[in-house]
């Protein structure tokens, strides 16, 4: 090998050299300058696109504060453990899920999902809470009501038993209240759901004074589908307060009791 050749394999083993040393002293010194960052802002967004508004940011500030002593803003970045903010939030019972993270500014994002109720439970000896549409029971809140069907009668299964909905009771009104939340016409129509002794369904709708005996949730598709035929190509033109009872529960019909006339 020629001398030149020397040279210039020594001269570039140094310029590496001197590369690799300067990017670790930067990075050190970045890593040092970014452990004196403290925390200038918390930014906390809920989702109250759903129009669900069981927390504010003001509650989740008060449980940073009642955690770490503070709302965190002011501390240093290095010192703030986002994953455990993200779980001391997501133990409140309306928390669904939540994320957090810092910026190269130091400031701390929180976002945060709520539970979504589907129905309210008022079960047989007066216990309120929420079914979520994950299986969840939800507590109920004084600061917000969700605008979802109230569930009675013959309900047992109370808020304490366990998290998750237990009976095949519940279960059946989980399954019943996801098909009304997912269409736009049930879920602006139905207003009560009534368990009765032997496990079916009467539902109580906004409009109109009747009644509809659902029975169980077999066929529930069918069954909502020959109703809203009936609604808009028989109540619509005979009127909605002339029957007392609409009966679903016959294949491929829909049988009414008219009101008696005083």
């Amino acid at each position: 090998m020629s001398l030149k050749k020397k040279l210039f394999r020594v001269f570039g083993l140094l310029l590496i050299l001197t590369c690799v040393t300067g990017l670790i002293m930067l990075t050190s010194f970045n890593s040092k300058k970014q452990e004196a960052v403290v925390c200038g802002k918390v930014d906390i967004l809920i989702d109250h696109d759903k129009d669900i508004f069981f927390l504010d940011a003001s509650d989740i500030k008060f449980l940073l504060i009642n955690s770490f002593g503070d709302s965190v803003k002011g501390d240093k970045i290095k010192n703030i453990a986002v994953g455990r903010i993200e779980k001391v939030i997501e133990k409140n019972d309306f928390v669904q899920d939540a994320e957090s993270w810092l910026d190269a500014n130091g400031e701390l994002h929180i976002n945060i999902v709520q539970k979504q109720p589907l129905a309210r439970v008022i079960n047989s000896s007066g216990v309120n809470y929420y079914i979520t549409e994950k299986g969840n029971k939800m507590p109920i809140s004084t600061k917000f009501t969700s605008r979802v069907p109230v569930v009675t009668g013959n309900i047992k299964e109370g808020a304490n038993n366990s998290n998750m909905v237990e009976t095949q009771v519940l279960k059946n009104i989980l399954e019943l209240s996801h098909y009304i939340h997912a269409n736009t016409f049930w879920n602006a129509q139905i207003e009560q759901i009534f368990v009765t002794e032997n496990a079916e369904f009467i539902l109580i709708p906004k409009l109109g004074d009747h009644k509809i005996e659902f029975g169980g949730i077999n066929d529930m598709q069918e069954k909502f589908n020959k109703l809203e035929i009936f609604y808009k190509e028989g109540l619509n033109y005979m009127g909605w307060e002339k029957y007392e009872t609409i009966k679903l529960d016959y294949k491929g019909q829909v049988v009414c009791d008219k009101k008696m006339q005083l």
